[in-house]
């Protein structure tokens, strides 16, 4: 349709579709012209527009039912099952077409809350016709149809196996031109690829735009009601698709964006080569949406654990807590041979009914061979660490840099989640401190972009997800020779520690450096620390002093009497600190020789009381104001001496983790309110107080200080002396309390579901906008979307 003439001709089609009522099924010339006219997607997005589209939706539904339902259905239909496809009367274009026309319409009948129920009955409703034979007495018999939403899912899946369309056309078999054969090699496919070519993964990426927008229902659904309403769609293909096909979709999906290399063999070559990442992205979040399904009975259960689980702020994720030991082995499911596919293990994991909750979660926990573990870590790591190669280059612009890597980071999460085996593999391969690696420069280069906040959010929570493993808290220890080869964003300077000091020296970093600004991933962060405590061996220096450091900022008044949770925190790392004495004692002097320099923190502490906290807090609060009347003075000192005064007095300020915790209330001397309306009392204070676990510290501290300030008295003594006698101390006789392991593991509930689900598909909204962005002007709900 490149002329003007043929645009002008299809404009009018459009109008006539919401200007006259109930246009005649009869009418072919007119429905075909959907199909038949637009040459690109561009027709179709750009000449029917909006407003068109609920017009057409609001005031003459029965033609939006004959042309998206009926006759568009019924063409691809025809076409899915046409031996001679492509032809002249039914050609790719057709199909296409009718992909695209689909594609524009859906996203507005999803986001009318008027349509639901229409579009519940409409869609979902039982069919049935009449039989051509009828009954002995005379009397017509019917036979059932399929409802329109299970056969319009059907065909677009269908369609992502047509020989001829997203298959080469050498493919199809006398019986059929739909074959379900896995599209690159990878897993499930260990011979090599289909051919392909730039106009089969054209194809393919229009085909699964379509199959995207059919499952985007929840786009439409308040964060509230995402729960608890059910997606008729997604769960129709989780658990209706049949299993070959299911095995076959999950295959091509995981291999498409596994084989995908945005770097290519040499510099520069993407700015020449054709743009896949479109294909991957989409195969991406279809591979999301499928996995991300929950039963009613699931979503029950989320929302308990939100309303069971402890108190903390609600930002804090709530934390599954297992006890372990020390020799405690890791559960380790043994693999067992296929009887089916060879990639999927048979082992039963359907629920308690029986039935398979989701069965591309089902089939993706089967996956066992550690070749087709190696291909996925390859594939996603190449895409994870892609943002990593383009800034530490030394050629600008060599390297192309993606944006589906976000993406790729879900889908390592659900996987690490749903295949113990894959995560087993990460540790024993050591591939596990990799992930780590790319998790903290993610981190680190959006901890101050607000629009990345997800997914620093998400780097978090991935890293207290990894902390739960034993096998990765001990490899932890291995010693990070590579570092010198990081991006300077996350080199550390004159590092020469292990991956666990990289890891804990990046979380400290990454608490300090916001003021304030990632408070809310605070727990995460500090568990991940507290998880892996037990097992940290040789730790640094730096590490050390770093750690204290931490303590001091989360132990000041200040910062525990900002949130009605913040205690916590404390708690958390006074843990780490227990679980380091008790068990690594003899492994890390420098942490202990460090704890023995700054012994005052953890006795100010234990000796603090509600009333001395506030007298702090307020002395805080008035060198703070009087800092800024310095500041304004117009006359007086010297702009020097100014500078030296505000030094000092920055000096003999606490360094807090939080940016200005507290105010003064105008009408009480005594009453302290927190910026976020947090009013600590004594009997609060005292509530938690008490429960610290500062007893054991306590002791050791109160045993070793004496020995090592006496030690100190001999100008001739060095450093390394001190910490090898500390390392030799026995401490049997003054560390007499248990130390038992609390793993606290991070558990999925309501409000982080909501979180991940609005993330994906907040993702793919703003990565589509550009591109024929389906959802472009529609009503969503799930998230809020703000105008540029």
């Amino acid at each position: 349709m490149g002329a003007t003439d043929s645009k002008l001709a299809f404009r009018k089609t459009v109008f006539k579709l919401y200007e006259e009522k109930d246009i005649s099924a009869t009418e072919d010339e007119f429905w075909r012209s959907f199909w038949e006219l637009p040459e690109s997607v561009d027709d179709v997005f750009s000449l029917i527009g909006a407003n068109d589209i609920r017009r057409v939706r609001d005031s003459a539904r029965s033609n939006m039912e004959l042309l998206t339902l009926d006759k568009i259905l019924e063409k691809m239909k025809t076409i899915l099952e046409a031996k001679n496809f492509p032809s002249e009367q039914n050609s790719i274009n057709h199909l296409l077409n009718c992909c695209r026309i689909l594609t524009r319409l859906m996203p507005f009948i999803f986001e009318s809350a008027e349509c639901q129920q229409w579009e519940e009955s409409f869609f979902w409703a039982p069919r049935h016709q009449e039989k051509e034979t009828k009954t002995a007495d005379n009397k017509p018999e019917y036979e059932m149809l399929p409802c329109r939403a299970e056969l319009l899912l059907k065909m677009t899946i269908q369609a992502l196996y047509l020989s001829g369309f997203t298959l080469p056309i050498a493919v199809a078999t006398k019986e059929s031109k739909i074959v379900y054969t896995i599209w690159e090699n990878g897993v499930g496919a260990s011979t090599s690829s289909l051919a392909t070519s730039k106009d089969i993964e054209s194809n393919r990426t229009e085909v699964l735009r379509l199959l995207t927008v059919l499952l985007s229902k929840s786009m439409y659904i308040p964060p509230a009601q995402l729960l608890s309403k059910e997606d008729f769609w997604l769960r129709h293909v989780v658990t209706k698709t049949e299993k070959k096909v299911v095995l076959v979709l999950l295959c091509s999906l995981m291999n498409a964006v596994c084989n995908y290399d945005p770097t290519g063999w040499m510099p520069y070559t993407h700015i020449l080569g054709e743009n896949k990442e479109q294909m991957v992205s989409f195969s991406l979040t279809c591979l999301l949406i499928l996995l991300d399904y929950r039963t009613p009975q699931q979503a029950d259960l989320m929302r308990q654990v939100d309303s069971s689980s402890s108190p903390v702020s609600s930002e804090f994720p709530p934390t599954q807590v297992e006890v372990i030991t020390l020799e405690s082995p890791d559960v380790i499911t043994v693999s067992k041979s296929s009887v089916e596919l060879e990639a999927f293990s048979p082992q039963d994991q359907t629920g308690a009914s029986g039935v398979i909750d989701n069965a591309f979660r089902h089939y993706m926990s089967k996956l066992h061979r550690p070749k087709d573990f190696e291909f996925l870590v390859d594939g996603l790591y190449r895409i994870l660490v892609n943002p990593m190669t383009a800034v530490n280059t030394y050629l600008p612009g060599s390297t192309k840099r993606v944006s589906c890597f976000v993406e790729v980071m879900m889908f390592c999460w659900r996987l690490i989640e749903i295949n113990s085996r894959f995560r087993d593999y990460l540790v024993e391969t050591d591939r596990v401190l990799d992930l780590t690696v790319a998790l903290l420069f993610h981190a680190t280069e959006n901890k101050t972009n607000i629009a990345q906040l997800g997914l620093v959010r998400m780097c978090a929570f991935m890293l207290q997800t990894l902390s739960s493993n034993k096998g990765y808290c001990v490899k932890l220890n291995k010693q990070f020779s590579t570092h010198s080869s990081l991006p300077s964003i996350i080199r550390l300077y004159a590092f020469n520690g292990t991956y666990a000091d990289f890891l804990i020296i990046s979380i400290f970093s990454l608490i300090a450096s916001t003021h304030g600004a990632l408070s809310s991933l605070y727990p995460a962060l500090t568990l991940t620390i507290t998880n892996i405590s037990p097992y940290i061996k040789s730790m640094g220096v730096t590490t050390a002093s770093k750690l204290i450091s931490l303590f001091h900022s989360m132990s000041s008044p200040s910062f525990l009497l900002n949130d009605e949770y913040n205690y916590l925190l404390g708690t958390y790392l006074l843990e780490a600190f227990n679980n380091i004495i008790h068990h690594q004692y003899e492994n890390n002097p420098n942490f202990v020789y460090s704890a023995i320099l700054h012994h005052d923190y953890f006795e100010k502490l234990n000796q603090l009381t509600f009333d001395s906290a506030l007298t702090e807090v307020e002395r805080l609060r008035a060198l703070r104001e009087k800092k800024g009347e310095i500041e304004n003075e117009p006359k007086g000192k010297t702009k020097e001496e100014q500078n030296d005064d505000s030094t000092k007095r920055e000096e003999e300020e606490e360094q807090q983790v939080a940016e200005g915790s507290l105010t003064v209330s105008d009408n009480s001397s005594s009453k302290f309110v927190s910026k976020s309306g947090f009013t600590p009392t004594e009997e609060w204070f005292n509530s938690w107080k008490s429960k610290l676990p500062l007893e054991e510290i306590i002791k050791l501290l109160e045993f070793l200080v004496p020995t090592i300030e006496e030690k100190c008295k001999d100008n001739d003594i060095a450093l390394d002396e001190i910490k090898t006698y500390l390392a030799t101390v026995s401490t049997k006789d003054v560390l007499t309390k248990e130390c038992p392991i609390f793993i606290r593991k991070f558990q999925w509930g309501e409000a982080l579901f909501i979180w991940f689900r609005s993330m994906l598909w907040g993702q793919n909204y703003v990565g589509t906008m550009k591109d024929y962005g389906p959802w472009n002007g529609t009503a969503v709900k799930l998230f809020q979307i703000k105008q540029g």
